[in-house]
């Protein structure tokens, strides 16, 4: 109730709080849990942010360039649920504004359920079948997804099998090479592992970590059942990576504030009932991440450099051709808005 004030001056519910605290765990129950909201453009807006929050899925991740980067510091993870927060209201107001919302007053209510002392034995059962989801998800999408890479890593399209040092030329590097020059202006350089990392995270965020052992061929150095580096590890697989910390943190951002997995975002479109918004909070999701990613990577190479870094110039083109789409987007809106006021 007490944050129903502030969330109400960003166009949210009190009731959004739910959903993104529930995404920490898990973002498709996240979004799922906006369906309580009644207002459907609230409801709409809290499934498109839910995802913000980084899920226990994107842990895996934020561990893995925490330890190869930054000594397993703790702010790493704490600022990354931080930034969460604050692009969350940042999406809100600009959802506002290309919405043309109105403000209304409105009250919030909330139906409290008749409270029960907690049954052990619920809580056993649904422990346990929490944990068989996951064991099923390790074992089919994650272990699926690592066998599809390592496949094609190690293949090339004749399916002939790629000699050591030329996996440049293998299905998943020629796959991944096309979107490795947008990763330029967020990483410094072309790295197509890095590209088919982010690519193989839209199938389960986790794959993030097995993908870059298998291409980068430092699996020794990983425990792929825990999705963990082995002990005392960091300065190799940093070493490996090629990365700045600058550019890690960029890439690191740029995986956790794009567009969730295939499952949330099947999710997303349950709960939204409506094409357009779905594309449209795909659409700001990956305008955000990207954005993010590429202020984040140069912002820290010129503290740390002093110059700007690799891609700067096309970056800065595509960052300002996106905000020039949001800014028509928002003019139309409140022209649409004064029409509305006008005729009533």
């Amino acid at each position: 109730v007490g944050l129903d004030p502030i969330f109400k001056k960003v166009g949210l519910s009190g009731k959004s709080v739910i959903p993104f605290v529930i995404t920490t765990g898990c973002a498709i129950p996240g979004v799922m849990a906006s369906r309580t909201i009644r207002n459907e453009r609230e409801r709409r807006a809290t499934a498109m942010l839910a995802p913000f929050m980084p899920c226990g899925a994107k842990l895996p991740v934020i561990a893995l360039f925490a330890g190869a980067f930054f000594s397993d510091a703790g702010w790493v993870g704490t600022v990354m649920y931080f930034c969460g927060i604050v692009l969350i209201f940042l999406g809100a107001l600009l959802i506002n504004k290309i919405t043309g919302h109105k403000v209304r007053k409105s009250y919030f209510i909330m139906e409290l359920p008749e409270y029960k002392a907690p049954s052990l034995k619920r809580a056993f059962l649904s422990m346990c079948s929490r944990g068989w989801a996951f064991i099923v998800k390790a074992f089919t999408i994650i272990l699926l997804c690592n066998t599809v890479v390592q496949v094609m890593q190690t293949f090339n399209w004749s399916f002939q099998t790629v000699a050591e040092g030329a996996e440049n030329t293998s299905i998943l590097a020629s796959i991944a090479t096309t979107f490795a020059y947008v990763l330029i202006t967020i990483v410094g350089y072309h790295a197509w592992q890095l590209a088919a990392a982010a690519v193989t995270g839209f199938i389960a965020k986790e794959n993030v970590v097995g993908t870059l052992a298998v291409c980068y061929g430092i699996s020794s150095l990983f425990d792929l059942d825990e999705l963990a580096m082995v002990e005392g590890a960091g300065a190799e697989v940093a070493m490996a990576f090629g990365l700045t910390k600058a550019a890690a943190l960029a890439y690191l951002m740029f995986n956790l504030f794009t567009p969730p997995c295939f499952a949330a975002i099947g999710a997303m479109n349950s709960e939204m009932k409506s094409r357009k918004w779905l594309w449209g909070g795909i659409g700001l999701q990956l305008g955000i991440g990207y954005t993010v990613g590429f202020a984040v990577y140069q912002i820290g190479t010129i503290i740390t450099t002093g110059t700007v870094g690799a891609g700067f110039l096309p970056g800065l083109v595509a960052v300002l051709a996106m905000a020039a789409i949001v800014a028509w987007l928002i003019v139309r809106a409140e022209r649409k808005l004064k029409l509305e006021l006008s005729i009533a």
